[in-house]
């Protein structure tokens, strides 16, 4: 499936993590829908977007449509820690320059939030892998700690990565 996680579009600029786009339903009918596919021999693998998020999320914040402060709203928001702005609050690095899809940086906080909240969320509703988007921009460990975390859930699970370029001779951050 593409991006299911909450989303103000196409659902590469994730709003939040913890929530099923409601234009394909809520958690429980991503729950029934792994159960119905499964009843059919079917395996679900979800599209996990972890190298960016929307600007208009929770932990962006920059519309301040949500409750919470988000990284634009505040430096002292539990999420700035996950983004680089060069110049507060309007200046920020984002993917492949798009405004709207800041991007995560190397951050412990956020990558225990994936790997320890997101991932066991989706595993538990029954979903047999992932695929990862942009793969070749998340750093080795921290594609390691999701691997890991996919596969201490579900042993036989698949793992897949997107790759733009030509995976042939790709290097990714230097590895």
């Amino acid at each position: 499936l593409g991006p299911c996680f909450s989303s103000g579009s196409h659902g590469y600029d994730t709003s939040d993590y913890r929530k099923v786009d409601e234009r394909l339903g809520d958690n429980n009918d991503l729950k029934e829908f792994v159960r119905m596919c499964h009843n059919e021999g079917i395996r679900v693998i979800l599209d996990g977007v972890f190298n960016h998020t929307g600007s208009d999320s929770k932990y962006f914040n920059a519309k301040d449509r949500y409750s919470g402060l988000g990284a634009y709203n505040s430096r002292g928001s539990q999420y700035y820690p996950w983004y680089n702005f060069t110049s507060y609050p309007n200046d920020y690095e984002s993917w492949w320059g798009i405004t709207n899809l800041p991007r995560i940086v190397r951050c412990e906080s956020y990558r225990r939030f994936i790997t320890e909240q997101v991932i066991p969320k989706y595993m538990r509703m029954g979903v047999d892998g992932w695929r990862l988007d942009v793969v070749d921009e998340l750093e080795g460990d921290f594609l390691e700690q999701i691997v890991s975390a996919i596969k201490s859930y579900k042993s036989d699970a698949i793992v897949v990565g997107e790759v733009w370029e030509d995976a042939s001779n790709k290097i990714a951050y230097n590895q």
